[in-house]
């Protein structure tokens, strides 16, 4: 039940690395790993954060996005050593698991099949940008309110209601397939295509990477992973069994797995319907924390 089609094209010598470096290399990514969301192969043509630095950077290192991006944790996402070594770990407690791991942290490699071998020895040199400009800008609303992402049945990236609800968390991102890139202004003078996003200026947006849940423990673990109070989770138990069985494709992603909950706390604090015009209304020791944002 892995999905196999993604390791086409890798390099002899990448695996020959990989194998001298004593690291077991994941093929496959089992069933009990994947989530929904755009899937690898479904959307392709991501740019370079070098190509935005033309009209993005280059006049005020104070507010220019190329300049503030590169000092960044998402421009270090794929750098940090503590991480590459975090993956490794996943992969020698379940192989596979550094697909989880992958999908956030160099979410273009991911989409165009480079998260496998699931270690990351696939990689291109490129992607030590970690997550770029292009795949945030790509990123539509899972829940298809705004514009119609890339995804396709079993893995929608919502409840499947009537409206859906999306999926926020996991990395499940919803990509868009045109050349347009998506952001919060309607009005831009841009050099390239573009469509205005709502989704961009919401809450929920951080969350597709800011709520992370295990889908291993969240099918295979007792008691999915989640607090013994929280609502019963729909799970298979059944290593390696039906995809479509499996907990991250049955649940909202804050109910199983357990990781970190940012973007829970985020929604289930006040701050979610506050103002950017009414920060300074907080008390001092809440402005010490994260500017929110204006849903």
């Amino acid at each position: 039940m892995g999905r196999t089609d993604r390791g086409r094209g890798i390099g002899v010598g990448l695996v020959g690395i990989g194998l001298a470096s004593g690291v077991a290399l994941g093929f496959q990514v089992p069933t009990d790993v994947q989530m929904p969301g755009t899937q690898p192969g479904e959307v392709s043509g991501f740019e370079q954060a070098t190509k935005c630095d033309n009209c993005h950077g280059g006049y005020d290192a104070a507010v220019e996005p190329a300049h503030l991006w590169r000092g960044s944790m998402m421009s270090q996402a794929s750098r940090d050593p503590i991480y590459w070594a975090t993956v490794a770990i996943a992969e020698q407690d379940f192989p596979g698991a550094g697909d989880l791991c992958l999908r956030c942290h160099v979410l273009d490699a991911w989409l165009e099949g480079r998260s496998v071998p699931t270690d990351g020895t696939a990689l291109l040199a490129s992607d030590v940008e970690g997550v770029g400009c292009d795949v945030c800008h790509k990123m539509v609303n899972p829940d298809d309110s705004e514009w119609p992402g890339t995804q396709f049945l079993p893995f929608y990236a919502h409840d499947e209601e009537n409206p859906p609800v999306g999926y926020y968390g996991g990395g499940q991102g919803v990509m868009w397939g045109g050349a347009d890139k998506l952001g919060p202004y309607i009005d831009a003078e841009a050099r390239h295509q573009f469509l205005q996003s709502n989704f961009h200026r919401s809450g929920d947006f951080c969350g597709t990477c800011h709520d992370v849940s295990n889908p291993v423990v969240g099918d295979l673990a007792h008691n999915a992973g989640a607090q013994d109070t929280a609502d019963p989770v729909i799970q298979s138990g059944i290593p390696g069994g039906p995809v479509e069985d499996k907990a991250a494709l049955n649940n909202f992603p804050y109910q199983y797995g357990i990781v970190e909950r940012t973007y829970s706390e985020y929604r289930a604090g006040a701050v979610d319907d506050l103002l950017v015009s009414d920060y300074f209304t907080l008390p001092e020791e809440l402005q010490d924390g994260g500017v929110p944002v204006c849903i």
